[in-house]
């Protein structure tokens, strides 16, 4: 997992070799985030086939897939996630937290073979 949690971790980012499958568009995010001068108001994380869910949570504080003690796909469920885009490849879900403009956004890898393949199954099924 990839994680980038203020400015300067996301400049750093920009100059350090990335997963070619991901360079393009985690570039294109860093670079709109930044230009926006929401890089101290913005979490974001690469999650990869190799990724559980255990180690999100201890990175970003919560489960995608758990809101009020109801699980994804559980009646009642409210997801949590704001914006949920396919880039082929690669999902984007972003959590806008309060009003103050910060966010979390998780990149995440379309995978068969994943450690946390209920985010993928949520993930194919709401984009």
């Amino acid at each position: 997992m990839l994680s980038f949690s203020d400015t300067f971790a996301l400049r750093r980012a920009l100059v350090q070799p990335l997963p070619g499958t991901i360079q393009g568009l985690l570039r294109l995010r860093i670079n709109r985030i930044l230009a926006d001068g929401l890089g101290d108001y913005t979490h974001l994380v690469v999650l990869t086939a190799e990724d559980t869910e255990a180690m999100l949570v201890a990175d970003i504080g919560f489960s995608p897939l758990e809101h009020d003690g109801l699980r994804y796909g559980a009646p009642g469920f409210i997801r949590r996630w704001d914006i949920l885009h396919n880039h082929g490849g690669w999902f984007e879900m972003v959590f806008c937290i309060g009003n103050g403009g910060w966010a979390v956004v998780l990149l995440i890898e379309e995978a068969q073979d994943s450690s946390f393949p209920e985010i993928r199954a949520a993930c194919r099924a709401e984009s």
